[in-house]
């Protein structure tokens, strides 16, 4: 009967000390693992750097360890690459001889634009020789190079989009705004087809050929953008309607801050960012499509107050256009060009067939309404060209990084390659008229003939005239009778 209380007793005090150990060990691991770095770890493309491993010395003194084995690897070579191209690096601090350094670093080299982990363990034998395990995995992103031409590249994006949207709405004449009431078919079509048609079409290149979620999504922002002002140009230099493609990329342009919204929080979330597991911040969203809007309305408030600057930036339109495209093929190439080892030919070869098909399909659409050649024409090269711009501002604001920068490779193939079929047309005309001068000597002598007998004819009218002030003499020349 006594023996049964004994046991009872010793079987709670065992149970309680294996509750108290059990505490302790928690609370040393809890303790332990604050030794982990828990920070976002980021390093510029190309770049080398050294990854710190922070050691609590006071918390390695209290528990009393001897030395710490340490083993270090990366979760993708390709991406991130420790010094020497060495799989795992392995370190033991023995703390017994006077270590003093509160840290341990380790060479690591970016090598691709993406993101990885780095995942160590740390082996702790303390006194007593009980050994502790520590785990920890540490988040590391790949930011484009750290360059100074790469941080003014992109920083001047936003302020050459405001001025060209600045000066969108200024050279707008506020007349060519009524013909949206009086011929409402032409603008109807062109944002039909620029809003209807060009997101399907990018999205079923993305789906027949296979992209990866985040250039496909790239792709489709391109698809949902409006029309930008180099299609007003192309226009021009094509005999087009300026009128009505100036009044399609203004309606596009004011329409992006609803319909590109509601393609992106629809199809766009479905087909492409519930897979990257990502969501677009409204009002990222919504501040880059301010950065167009915005300034265009300003724009025209100029316009209406100052009158008189039109006619100069009237004169500054094309030269700026041309310095522009000078600036983005050949200071954004040598910025960007670390992102064209992204580009596979799968996607150099099918990213251009979304302006292709727009201009094929916007003037096929025109001429199914019954509009003339001229209206086909600019409905077509409205419809094809996107303001590029918007989607790098949109992709760049809207993405966290580094899959921000990888989406605007997508961006990048189609401002290279969307006009490349109007410079072909233009290239084969050039040749061609070229071609036609060589056949005009021929027909030469007889134009210079006929030229100078006009010259003799006049010659003496004149000398009769001076001859004859008074007198009225007939004259008959050439079988025509004249009274002089």
């Amino acid at each position: 009967m006594i023996i049964t209380p004994i046991l009872l007793i010793i079987s709670i005090y065992l149970i309680a000390t294996s509750n108290s150990t059990n505490q302790q060990n928690i609370f040393k691991k809890e303790n332990l693992s604050s030794m982990c770095f828990n920070e976002i770890y980021k390093i510029p493309l190309m770049s080398q750097r050294f990854f710190r491993i922070p050691l609590n010395r006071t918390l390695l003194i209290q528990e009393r360890i001897l030395s710490i084995n340490l083993f270090i690897t990366t979760d993708s070579q390709e991406i991130l690459q420790f010094r020497n191209g060495i799989n795992m690096v392995k370190r033991k601090i023995d703390l017994t001889n006077n270590y003093s350094s509160n840290s341990i670093h380790i060479n690591i080299e970016a090598r691709h634009l993406n993101r990885t982990f780095i995942r160590y363990s740390m082996q702790m034998i303390s006194f007593n020789h009980t050994i502790n395990y520590v785990n920890c995995s540490v988040p590391v992103l790949i930011l484009p190079p750290d360059r100074l031409s790469t941080k003014f590249y992109l920083t001047s994006i936003p302020f050459i989009i405001i001025f060209v949207s600045i000066q969108m709405g200024i050279l707008l004449d506020l007349e060519v705004l009524k013909e949206i009431v009086r011929r409402p078919i032409a603008v109807a079509i062109g944002f039909f087809c620029q809003y209807g048609l060009m997101p399907i079409i990018a999205f079923a290149i993305t789906k027949i050929f296979h992209y990866p979620p985040l250039y496909g999504f790239g792709l489709f922002v391109v698809g949902c953008c409006p029309g930008g002002s180099a299609s007003n140009q192309l226009t021009v230099i094509f005999d087009g309607d300026l009128n009505l493609s100036v009044l399609m990329s203004f309606a596009s342009t004011l329409a992006s801050f609803v319909i590109m919204p509601l393609w992106l929080y629809t199809l766009g979330t479905h087909a492409y960012l519930r897979h990257l597991k990502m969501h677009i911040p409204f009002r990222g969203l919504m501040k880059s499509l301010a950065t167009i809007v915005v300034p265009l309305c300003i724009g025209m408030i100029i316009a209406y107050f100052l009158p008189k600057i039109k006619p100069f930036f009237k004169r500054i339109v094309k030269p700026v256009l041309i310095l522009l495209m000078i600036y983005f093929f050949s200071f954004g190439t040598y910025v960007n060009f670390y992102l064209f080892k992204y580009i596979d030919l799968r996607m150099a070869l099918t990213t251009p067939l979304l302006p292709w098909f727009g201009y094929l399909l916007g003037g096929a659409v025109a001429w199914m309404f019954g509009q003339d050649w001229i209206r086909i024409k600019t409905i077509g090269i409205e419809t094809g060209i996107q303001n590029v711009g918007i989607a790098f501002m949109v992709l760049l604001n809207s993405l966290p990084e580094p899959e921000n920068n990888q989406a605007t490779v997508i961006a990048i193939i189609i401002s290279y390659l969307s006009s490349q079929p109007f410079y072909a047309i233009l290239l084969i005309n050039f040749i061609r008229k070229r071609c036609c001068k060589k056949q005009l000597p021929d027909t030469q002598p007889t134009k210079t003939v006929n030229i100078n007998l006009e010259n003799s004819i006049d010659n003496n009218f004149e000398c009769l005239t001076k001859c004859n002030e008074i007198t009225t003499i007939p004259v008959s020349l050439m079988g025509n009778s004249r009274e002089l």
